[in-house]
C-alpha cells in the first residue's frame, strides 16, 4: 500500500518528462532550417535584410533558457506536474479575458467622504480575500515531513521533502504565493507571520531568506499547546523538526545548516 506522497520514482519520471519539453532547440535541427531560408533568398541579400529575415523566421522557435524554470523542474515537479493539467484553463483564458478586456470600464466618480472611505474598505477586503486564497493546510512543511506510515518500515530515516531546498541552498521567498512562499510553507496568513522581517527588497518585490524563515519558526514554535498556530502536537512537531534538521544536514550550506541547528535544536529538548 503507497502512502499518499508521489514516490520518488514517479518525481524523477515528472522531472525528466519536464525536462523534455524545455529542451532548446538542436543545433542540427537550427542548421537545417537555416539551410532551407539561405536557400529560399536566391540571388544577393544585403546584411541587414539577411538578418532581419533569418530573426523573423527563427526567433518563435527557440527556447529562452530560464534558470528559474530549472530550478523549478528540480524540485517542484510535482506541482508543475498539477499545473500541466490544467493547462486547458489557460486556454479558456485567451478567449475569454480578451472579451472583458475590450469593454471599456468607466468608473463613477466619488462625490462624498462617505463613499471614498465605503471605496477604501471594499478594495482591502479584496486585497485580503485575494492574499487569503494562497494558505492551503496543512503547509508544504507539515506535509513534506510528516509522517508516512507506509514507508516507515522501509525507510529509517525521518521522512523529508524538497519544500526548503532552496531556502537550504540561499534562495528566497516571498510572503504570499501559491508556491516558494512562507504561506506555502507554513500554511498560515502573513498576518501570522509578520515575525519573518525585515525583509529584502529588490525594486517594487519584496523577498524572504533563510533567517526570515527561522524567524518565524522560532516564534511560531515559542506557542504550544492546542492553541499553538503552528505544529501544535508535541509528538508531530518532533518528527517534523527532526526531518528539517536531517535534510538539512543533508541540502543546506554550512552557515545556513547552523543556523537551523542553533534555532531548532532547542525545541526538540
Amino acid at each position: 500500500m503507497r502512502g499518499p506522497a508521489i514516490e520518488r520514482e514517479e518525481l524523477v519520471e515528472i522531472q525528466e518528462t519536464l525536462q523534455q519539453l524545455a529542451q532548446p532547440v538542436s543545433k542540427a535541427y537550427l542548421a537545417q532550417e537555416i539551410t532551407k531560408l539561405l536557400n529560399s533568398f536566391g540571388g544577393k541579400v544585403d546584411r541587414i535584410g539577411l538578418a532581419q529575415r533569418l530573426a523573423a523566421e527563427l526567433a518563435p522557435r527557440f527556447m529562452h533558457k530560464s534558470n528559474r524554470l530549472q530550478k523549478l523542474i528540480k524540485y517542484r515537479p510535482q506541482e508543475l506536474a498539477a499545473l500541466t493539467q490544467s493547462a486547458f484553463i489557460d486556454e479558456v483564458h485567451k478567449e475569454i479575458m480578451p472579451m472583458f478586456m475590450a469593454r471599456k470600464k468607466t468608473r463613477a466618480k466619488i462625490r462624498t467622504e462617505e463613499e471614498r472611505l465605503r471605496r477604501n474598505k471594499r478594495a482591502k477586503n479584496r486585497y485580503e480575500r485575494h492574499k487569503r486564497s494562497y494558505v492551503r493546510t496543512p503547509g508544504a512543511i507539515e506535509r513534506d515531513f510528516s509522517i508516512r506510515s507506509a514507508l516507515l518500515s522501509l525507510h529509517p530515516d525521518p521522512p523529508t521533502g524538497p519544500c526548503l531546498d532552496e531556502i537550504f541552498h540561499g534562495g528566497r521567498y516571498k510572503m504570499c504565493g501559491s508556491i516558494d512562499s512562507l504561506q506555502w510553507l507554513f500554511g498560515l496568513g502573513r498576518k501570522r507571520l509578520v515575525m519573518a522581517g525585515p525583509p529584502i527588497r529588490e525594486g517594487r518585490e519584496i523577498f524572504y531568506n533563510y533567517r526570515g524563515v527561522l524567524a518565524c519558526m522560532d516564534a511560531l514554535l515559542k506557542q504550544t499547546g492546542s492553541n499553538a498556530y503552528w505544529l501544535p502536537d508535541p509528538d508531530r512537531r518532533k518528527i517534523i523538526l527532526t526531518g528539517v534538521l536531517f535534510r538539512a544536514r543533508k541540502e543546506a550550506t554550512p552557515q545556513i545548516r547552523k543556523a537551523f541547528e542553533e534555532t531548532l535544536h532547542p525545541f526538540l529538548n
